[in-house]
Order: C-alpha cells, then sequence, then structure tokens
C-alpha cells in the first residue's frame, strides 16, 4: 500500500511539474509579447515626435493654431509733437470656411454689403484649396470705412459662426500729403515703404507677439488649451525736427507758385544753418500716403533727394569765396566785365547785364558769369576742385538720408578744356536741394560745414531714449571774415541786384539768383526751352537762422529766371517761419531821421557809395586782375590751414595761381611783346585803355563797342604796332545759359 501511495504520489509530482512549466512558458511568451508591444509602441511614439509624417504633421497642425497679435507701429512727430503718422485701428470682416453651409448665398450676400464682385468671393469660401490644401480663416475685407459697425454686426448674425468681426491698425497720415515725400508710407502688408518709415523701421516697426494652442470646432483657439505666449511690443516713437506749419506754408506755396508759371516739379528746403535741423523739405507733384496704390510711382519719389539740377548763378558763391579767403580779391576789387562778353577758353561767354570795369561787390551783385570765370582761372584748377568739394559737393550731406544723391561732379583727370569756363557758374555740375542749402549755410553760420538732419530722437514705449541725434563736429572752410563779407555781398544781392523778388519787409535777406538750362533728354547738348529756376538765401543776414533753397523745373512763362520764379516763394515761406520762430526782426538807424524803423523802411533809401562813385569817375581806373598785381593796401591776408582748421591734404589751397589767358585789364610788361586780347563788346576808351597799355596803336573805325577786330585774338604783336577794331552801336544781349 504503501509502495503504491508513493508511486501515486511521485506522478502527482511530475504532473504538477509540468503544469508550472507550461504556466511559465506561457508567462515568458505572454511578457515577450508584451515586451514587443512596448518596444513598438516606443519606438513609433519617438517617429512620430521625432520624425512625424507629412500626413500626420499637418493633421496635428490642423488641431494646433497659431494667433499673432499685432503690434502697434511707432508713430512720428513734428518737433511741436503734431502727430503726421500713426495708427487708426478699423474693423476687417474675416471668414471661417468650414462653418459656411451656403457659399452661393454667402457670396452675393457679401459682394452688395461689400461692393466686391461675387466671382472673387466664391472661389474664397471653399473648404480646401485648388491644392487639397484646407483653408483656414481669412480676411474678406480689411480696414472698412464706410460700414457701420452696427451693420457690420447685422450681417455676422445672419449667418452665424461663418464671419466674425477683427479689429485691425492701419497706418494713417492725419495730414494727408504734407510731408509725404519725407514720410513715405506703410503697405497693406504692414510693410514700410520709403521715406523715413522705411529708413527708421527698425525703430518703428517693433516686435510682434503671438500664442500657441488649440483649435475648437470653429477653428479658433481654445483659451484652456493655450501652451505657448509671447507679448507683443510696440514700435518707438520718433519725433522729427521738421515744423509741420512751415512744411505745409512751403508745399503750399511751391503748389501755387507751379500753377502760376506753369511748371511740371518744384522744390524746396528750410534749414536751421547753425544746427542743420531741417525745418522742411517739400517735393511737388504730391501724393497721399493714405491712397498711395493710386499715386504713380514717379510722383511718390522724393525729388529733393533725389534729382539733381544745375544750380547755375548760385553756386558762384563758391569760386567767390574761395577767392575772398585765397586774398585774390576784396569786395572793392576792380574787375573788367569785357562789357558782356568774352571769350575764355574758345568759348563765348556773355553776361546778361553788360559791365565794364566794376567792383568784385557789383559784379557779384549782378551775376557777372566773366568775372566769376576770371575769378576761377586766378584760383587754378586744383584748388577750385579742393574748395567745391569743401563745400560738400559731390558727396552726401547726411546719414540720416538714406536714398540722397551724391549729385553730379567729375574729378579734376575728367575736365574738358572748357570746364574752368562752366564751373565757376554753375555748370558742369549737378547738385541736390541738401548740397546747396549745406553750401549757403557755410556762409550763413560763420564759415562751418554742418550736417542736415531731419530725425531728432526715438523713445520706446517705457519713455526711454533708443535713439538720440547728436551733431558732429563741424568742420570750418571759411575764415569769420569771409563768411561775413559773403553775407552782406548776398545781401546786396538781394537789395540791388536779381534776388530783389526775396526781400522780406521785416529781416535782411541774403541769396543768389540762378537760372540754368537743363540736359536734352537724350543727353546731348542743353534744351533751349527746359530752364530750371534757383534761388537760394538766408535771413536774417546779421544772424541767420533759416537757411533755404526753392527750385522750380521746367516754368513756361518768359520770364523763367531764379529771382522772378523763385524769389517770391522764398519770401513768403522764409517771412512767416521766421515771424513763427519768433525771430526779432531787424531794425536799423535811419540816416535821415535817426530814429530806429523796420528794415522795410529805409531799405529802398540804401545805394552803392564806392561802386556809385566809381562810375562818375571820366578816366578808365587802374584794373588790377590777378593777385600778383593787387593792391597790398586792399588785399586781404591770406590766412594760414591752421588758422581755416582745414585737412593737411589741403595746403595746395595756397600754392601758385594757375592763369587764364592774357585778360584786358591786367598790368603788363611794356618791355615784352604779348599776345593781342579779344575786345569783343568793350567801349572805345576801354579798348584804348587795353592796347595803350600793351604798347599798340588803336585805329578806331566806327563808334560804340567793339564788334570785330583786324588782327586775331592771341596773336603777338610787338610794341607799335597797329590794331584796326570796329566798333557798332549795340551790345549784343546774353545768350549765356545762365542768366542769374
Amino acid at each position: 500500500m504503501k509502495g503504491r501511495t508513493h508511486s501515486y504520489n511521485t506522478e502527482n509530482d511530475h504532473l504538477s511539474c509540468r503544469q508550472s512549466e507550461r504556466h511559465l512558458k506561457a508567462l515568458r511568451l505572454l511578457f515577450g509579447l508584451f515586451a514587443c508591444l512596448f518596444l513598438f509602441m516606443l519606438a513609433r511614439h519617438t517617429q512620430l515626435v521625432f520624425f512625424p509624417g507629412k500626413e500626420l504633421s499637418s493633421e496635428a497642425q490642423y488641431h494646433i493654431g497659431v494667433q499673432y497679435l499685432e503690434q502697434p507701429r511707432g508713430e512720428i512727430f513734428d518737433r511741436n509733437g503734431i502727430v503726421l503718422a500713426t495708427n487708426l485701428p478699423l474693423p476687417s470682416l474675416w471668414v471661417n470656411p468650414h462653418h459656411v453651409s451656403n457659399p452661393e448665398e454667402l457670396a452675393n450676400y457679401l459682394s452688395v454689403y461689400l461692393d466686391i464682385p461675387e466671382d472673387e468671393i466664391l472661389p474664397r469660401l471653399a473648404r480646401q484649396s485648388s491644392t487639397g490644401k484646407r483653408r483656414d480663416t481669412f480676411p474678406i475685407k480689411r480696414w472698412i470705412r464706410n460700414i457701420k459697425t452696427e451693420e457690420l454686426e447685422e450681417i455676422i448674425s445672419k449667418f452665424g459662426k461663418a464671419l466674425y468681426i477683427k479689429q485691425e491698425s492701419i497706418r494713417s497720415y492725419p495730414h494727408n500729403d504734407v510731408a509725404s515725400h519725407l514720410l513715405g508710407f506703410v503697405n497693406l502688408d504692414g510693410k514700410a515703404s520709403e521715406g523715413v518709415e522705411l529708413a527708421y523701421d527698425d525703430y518703428l516697426r517693433g516686435q510682434q507677439g503671438k500664442y500657441e494652442g488649440r483649435k475648437d470646432s470653429s477653428r479658433k483657439i481654445l483659451p484652456s488649451s493655450i501652451f505657448s505666449y509671447k507679448e507683443p511690443e510696440g514700435g518707438d516713437m520718433l519725433q522729427l525736427t521738421i515744423d509741420c506749419t512751415i512744411q505745409n506754408m512751403l508745399e503750399e506755396e511751391l503748389d501755387n507758385r507751379m500753377e502760376d508759371v506753369g511748371a511740371k516739379a518744384a522744390m524746396g528746403m528750410l534749414m536751421d544753418p547753425q544746427t542743420g535741423a531741417i525745418y522742411a523739405l517739400a517735393s511737388r507733384p504730391a501724393f497721399n500716403p493714405n491712397d498711395y496704390a493710386t499715386t504713380p510711382a514717379e510722383f511718390r519719389k522724393n525729388k529733393a533727394l533725389i534729382d539733381v539740377f544745375e544750380p547755375g548763378s548760385a553756386f558762384k558763391i563758391v569760386v567767390a569765396s574761395a577767392a575772398l579767403e585765397l586774398g585774390i580779391v576784396t569786395p572793392e576789387t576792380l574787375i573788367n566785365c569785357e562789357n558782356g562778353a568774352f571769350n575764355p577758353y574758345g568759348h563765348r561767354i556773355r553776361d546778361f547785364h553788360p559791365n565794364g570795369v566794376i567792383p568784385f561787390s557789383r559784379a557779384f551783385e549782378e551775376s557777372s558769369n566773366i568775372a566769376m570765370i576770371k575769378l576761377g582761372a586766378q584760383v587754378g584748377p586744383e584748388r577750385f576742385e579742393s574748395w567745391i568739394r569743401l563745400f560738400g559737393f559731390g558727396a552726401k550731406t547726411s546719414t540720416d538720408f538714406k536714398f540722397e544723391s551724391v549729385g553730379l561732379f567729375r574729378s579734376r583727370d575728367k575736365w574738358s578744356r572748357l570746364s574752368m569756363g562752366s564751373l565757376p557758374m554753375g555748370q558742369e555740375i549737378a547738385v541736390t536741394i541738401p548740397q546747396l542749402v549745406q553750401a549757403f549755410s557755410v556762409i550763413a553760420n560763420g564759415g562751418y560745414l554742418v550736417q542736415p538732419y531731419f530725425v531728432e530722437k526715438t523713445e520706446n514705449r517705457f519713455g526711454e531714449t533708443t535713439y538720440q541725434y547728436e551733431m558732429p563736429p563741424a568742420k570750418r572752410i571759411l575764415s569769420p571774415q569771409t563768411a561775413d563779407t559773403m553775407r552782406q555781398l548776398c545781401y546786396q544781392v538781394v537789395l540791388n541786384g536779381t534776388g530783389k523778388t526775396a526781400a522780406i519787409p521785416e529781416y535782411h535777406v541774403g541769396g543768389k539768383t540762378g537760372t540754368a538750362q537743363m540736359a536734352r533728354l537724350n543727353g546731348k547738348g542743353y534744351d533751349p526751352d527746359r530752364y530750371t529756376a534757383v534761388f537760394a538765401g538766408f535771413a536774417p543776414v546779421d544772424n541767420p537762422r533759416i537757411a533755404a533753397v526753392i527750385v522750380v523745373q521746367e516754368p513756361s512763362i518768359r520770364q523763367r529766371w531764379g529771382g522772378h520764379v523763385c524769389g517770391p516763394i522764398f519770401q513768403k515761406v522764409v517771412r512767416e517761419a521766421l515771424i513763427r520762430l519768433q525771430v526779432p526782426m531787424d531794425e536799423k538807424v535811419d540816416p535821415k531821421s535817426g530814429e530806429k524803423s523796420p528794415a522795410s523802411t529805409i531799405m529802398a533809401r540804401e545805394t552803392r557809395t564806392a561802386e556809385d562813385q566809381l562810375l562818375r569817375r571820366d578816366t578808365m581806373p587802374e584794373v588790377f586782375e590777378d593777385i600778383g598785381v593787387a593792391d597790398a593796401d586792399t588785399a586781404s591776408p591770406r590766412p594760414s590751414p591752421d588758422e581755416l582748421d582745414l585737412d593737411k591734404d589741403l595746403a595746395l589751397l595756397i600754392t601758385p595761381l594757375d592763369k587764364l589767358a592774357l585778360m584786358p585789364g591786367q598790368q603788363i610788361d611794356e618791355n615784352s611783346n604779348h599776345a593781342l586780347p579779344d575786345l569783343s563788346g568793350m567801349s572805345k576808351s576801354e579798348a584804348r585803355h587795353c592796347l595803350q597799355r600793351m604798347g599798340i596803336i588803336l585805329d578806331a573805325q566806327g563808334a560804340g563797342w567793339v564788334e570785330s577786330q583786324s588782327i586775331p585774338p592771341g596773336t603777338v604783336l610787338e610794341k607799335g604796332a597797329t590794331c584796326t577794331v570796329f566798333f557798332a552801336d549795340k551790345i549784343p544781349r546774353s545768350t549765356s545759359n545762365d542768366t542769374g
């Protein structure tokens, strides 16, 4: 019995062991399966997270939304805090195509209310694009101005979740076209274009904000699901040096004058000559930045910074300043203006106001081309080129002007044989308005080249200054004495000369006119029917607070001279600007009554004294036209480069002179033979005086002024030779393309 029992137990034990092994194998298999499944899921999860497929990524993105938060663009103000550019919040109507049940009905309804063609709306209401991509919400019309909010809400209520209103900002310019070229504009996509808006976009734009989260069934982000948020940062406020009132006055006067004289374009600029701060900068025709898309691109161009023009006689301040600074002339130095006709460098030059021998001050006052060409010859090509560049021509005037032209001024190695007969009177060079204002500011401020600018500062939303203009050290290019002399010469131009129309009753004005023919459109020569009229000046003369340049292009009237066309604009705008800036009016002592009175009451009584006495003389005075023979008692001392604070490389400004070919009136070495000068346009007494000094006998035929001569100019004659000269009753009038 015991054996059977033992055997039975043993069999049970073996059976139990086999069952346990089977269970263990099953558990191992099950564990292995779970382990494989886990590893598969882990691998799949890793793939989905780090290497998602396009379809899955698109699906995930479909349920995750990003909402960008609009950052307010920085506002732009004038110098007095008047808003020139701001942001205007307006309602925009957005569509959710996934809630549009009847696209045809909605398209028809919106086309009536929004004035948009139905066939433009309908394709956009589809839930998928033509490529199969799911459409998200989109604006059907942005910045709605002509529909009341109540009407929009009524439309929305009719179509439920298919429509909704979203407030969006659009750039707005409250004064419409005022300073439009200076400001530029921001397009409908929020991108800056042209002007200050583009040049200072990094300051004005700010930083866009955004938040991310899961979308609900209406495609809107659930507030509770937002997992990322970045706050928007508004752009910086920008303050200009522009005075909105002065800017508006300048633009109105340019528009009025363009209409009066039938001109095609006009430009102007007013600046503080002491600091370079610009009060106004205008270009016409204008455009409205609120409606820029309807304006031709040509009208949106800032001609005042981009376009160049020949300055004509307004450029004569350069050669005059150089000659005074170098001691070549004084205001009293006599110059033979050849009775208005002269043939230097093989090119005939005429003056609009023919004169014989007159003081330099009178020659400048009457804008003598001949006198300036003679002075240019005494300055010499090398030094003249250096002086032109010293005055800032051929280079940008300011870092503020991102798109400013450098003008057209060739280096001396590219000059022609006629260049020294053209440059002194403002030809063969093209300048911008800022360059010309900068040059006249040198005279106005006592001799310093200041940098124009129009952005004063920027501030962030916390009131912290992020940019502040700092005036760079101004470079002295003229001595105070020369600058003062030039101011007085420019004052005489307005008082007695070609700039009378720019005179302001309450203030003394200094300036210079310019009239130049424009180049032909094909670039070959000058067009006899197209002119540029210029007036450049400053006021008050004793302590100038404004320097200004007015340019009118292609006036269609016969009197198209700079003084007649541009002078009245200068007079009106600068007068109002000085009064607005509270500049004290000029007062002088009336020589008759001994009482002080405004400048206007005695302006008409001021006369030329030394010049009138000179013109009353019966005999021809001795004429000095060369620094080498100038009267030592009257010639001003030559300042050293150190006194002028000039760069060392400009020491050539005191090198020996390059001389023009023999000029009538020069002192002559009577023991030498000399080339016969061109006597054209001289009176009989002037011709006799000139030939007598050379030891040549005059055989005069006729009366009046020299018309021709028997021996060609340049012929070398021995002392005692005879020259027959033919005289005519009239002096030929000017044919120069610069009449001042």
